[in-house]
Order: C-alpha cells, then sequence, then structure tokens
C-alpha cells in the first residue's frame, strides 16, 4: 500500500527541532510546494502530546490568509511519526529579516513595517474573534466599543497564541505575511482567560510577570515587542538576568525608535506597549487605524493581481495544449491524405 509520504517529492531540509525534521517537498499530482513537519512523538512528554494535539486542533479550524495553512496530517504507526503538511513560506521568517537588518546595518522601511504589522492584526483579528474581518472600509468594531461587538458564530472559540515572537512569522511571496507555529497556544471559550504563560521572556507582557492570567492584550503587547524590534533590530526590553527583565518589563520605559521613523508608528507601539492592559487596543481597534486600512487596502491589490496571473497562467497553459492538438490534428490528417 502507498504511503501518503511517496506521493512527494523531497526537496530539501529545511529545519529540524527537538522532535523531528522540517522539510520541502513537491506534491508529485499537481507539483504544489509545502513543508512537511516530521514530528517523532516517542519520547515526547504526555503534556507534549497534548500540546501537538491542540496545534493540530487550532490549525483545522483556521483557514486565513496570513495564516499559515495546514493541508493534513499522516499517522506512521510503524515508527511512531507524524508527518504534518503544511504551506510553505518560501522567503522565511521576521527573525530573520531583522538579523540581517543589523548585519548589514540597514533600517526596514516603515512603509514595509506597516505592511507586516497591518498583516498580523489581520491575523489575530481572526484568532481572536473566530472570524474574518470585515472588509476593508467597513467600520470594525472591538470587544471594547459602546456599540455592538463583532458576532462571532455559536460556541466559536477565541484563540490565544500565546507564542508571539519575529521566529514566528513567516513571510511568503510577496511580503505576505503567515502567522504560524500554534504549538503553545490555546483554545478557550470567550472571554475567558488562560492561566498559564508558555511563551519566550523578551516579549512577555507585564501581567504575565505578576502571575495574573494570560488574555487577548497579552497577544498585542507581544506585537507591540514584535514591531518595535523590527524597527530598533531589538527587543524593547532587554537585559542580562530573567529578574532584570521582568523589571524592565513591569516598568513599561521604551526608547524612542531610530528618528527615521514616524510619531504615527511610535504610537501605535507605545499602544500595544501599555502596562495596564485594558489601555492597550484590541485587533478590532487597530484595524480602524487609517494607515492600517490604507495597507489592507494595498494587500488586495495584491492579492487581486495573484488572482489574475494565475487565471491568466491556466489560460495560457490550455491554450498551448489545444495548439498542440490541433497541430497534432493537423499532423495526423497530413499522413491520412499522405496514404490516399
Amino acid at each position: 500500500m502507498t504511503s501518503e509520504a511517496d506521493k512527494y517529492e523531497v526537496l530539501e531540509k529545511i529545519g529540524h527541532g527537538s522532535f523531528g525534521i522540517i522539510r520541502k517537498v513537491r506534491r508529485k499530482a499537481d507539483s504544489l510546494v509545502m513543508c512537511r513537519k516530521e514530528i517523532s512523538y516517542l519520547k515526547m512528554s504526555q503534556k507534549e502530546r497534548e500540546q501537538l494535539h491542540a496545534e493540530f486542533q487550532i490549525l483545522s479550524t483556521l483557514r486565513h490568509q496570513n495564516i499559515v495553512g495546514y493541508y493534513h496530517r499522516e499517522h506512521l504507526k510503524s515508527t511512531q511519526d507524524l508527518h504534518l503538511y503544511m504551506e510553505y513560506c518560501g522567503n522565511g521568517d521576521l527573525g530573520r529579516v531583522i538579523r540581517d537588518l543589523a548585519v548589514k546595518g540597514q533600517r526596514a522601511q516603515e512603509s514595509f513595517v506597516w505592511s507586516i504589522f497591518s498583516q498580523l492584526v489581520t491575523a489575530l483579528y481572526r484568532c481572536h474573534y473566530g472570524i474574518d474581518p470585515p472588509e476593508v472600509g467597513s467600520n470594525v468594531l472591538g470587544l471594547f466599543s459602546t456599540a455592538s461587538k463583532p458576532k462571532t458564530p455559536p460556541g466559536t472559540m477565541t484563540i490565544l497564541h500565546r507564542d508571539l515572537k519575529p521566529e514566528n512569522v513567516f513571510l511568503g511571496e510577496d511580503n505576505s505575511v503567515k502567522l504560524g507555529d500554534f504549538g503553545l497556544s490555546k483554545m478557550i471559550q470567550s472571554h475567558d482567560f488562560a492561566s498559564t504563560y508558555v511563551g519566550t521572556p523578551f516579549y512577555m507582557s507585564p501581567e504575565i510577570c505578576a502571575a495574573e492570567k494570560y488574555t487577548l492584550k497579552s497577544d498585542i503587547w507581544s506585537l507591540g515587542c514584535i514591531i518595535y524590534e523590527l524597527c530598533a533590530r531589538e527587543p524593547p526590553f532587554n537585559a542580562k538576568s530573567h529578574f532584570q527583565l521582568v523589571q524592565k518589563i513591569k516598568e513599561g520605559k521604551v526608547s524612542p525608535l531610530p528618528s527615521c521613523y514616524s510619531s504615527e508608528l511610535m504610537g501605535t507601539i507605545k499602544d500595544c506597549l501599555r502596562v495596564n492592559p485594558d489601555h492597550r487596543p484590541d485587533t478590532a481597534q487597530l484595524l480602524n487605524l487609517p494607515v492600517v486600512r490604507l495597507m489592507r487596502k494595498e494587500r488586495e491589490v495584491v492579492e487581486l493581481n495573484k488572482v489574475i496571473k494565475a487565471k491568466e497562467d491556466a489560460l495560457a497553459r490550455r491554450v498551448k495544449e489545444l495548439d498542440e492538438k490541433t497541430a497534432a490534428f493537423e499532423a495526423d490528417k497530413a499522413a491520412v491524405r499522405q496514404e490516399v
């Protein structure tokens, strides 16, 4: 019996972790390039297996252009391995972008920063509300709006990412953002709170430092840290010890961005990094920022051009096939005439 893995051609190894390997593969049937996580759960603890199961559950419910796509998985019982087939993001992650900027002594263009920010906000809205954001141009009503809230489908779960960092922000073609690595995420009923923090210390919020519960606004804090780091090429809070780091985060004092960035960008980052989580904006409020609306509109144009290009390519292939069939038919007709 042919296994699922036999249906793919391995192109290259692109990463590895404590529990497995990540490969770039091509599906033989249609040449679709994917990312395959080969996970060995033989040595996993029960907690780690639960995290893996949670990632499957979350990925299967999330379908959004700014979230890494999940195709399917295969369970290899003989080797106790799991193969997870996911969208391939060919331009690496935001952590690599930041490191490259630092090595070259360059700064990220502000338009690029806003593009990354707006796409991350859009992805987090999908996680936090369980629905896609309204179309660009519509007013987005948030959790703290005095008007009616977004109509979340009954039974829809809110998803807290809980491990937002540059290395979990992947880039596709045309700098499209793909939020990924939901292994530490948690699905909760709307307005419940997660009791534990499991993410990366540089991006943890003051409430987590104070051993309080993780909420949607904790993801917003991490978002602010990521965007600050993209501009400054270093995290907003850094220290030689964990204790010192916690103290700096609790104080919430952030150094100004380099002068090449606008006060609007710095102000937005500061809003995300407010020590009191109640004073931070939610994703709905961030989507209402004029610059975010503009960036979303620009992305719509980019995505529309992709669709048009794909249809043009498909049409060109169809025309080529018809031309080849016509040529073959004419050749056969000529051969018949010669025989006659």
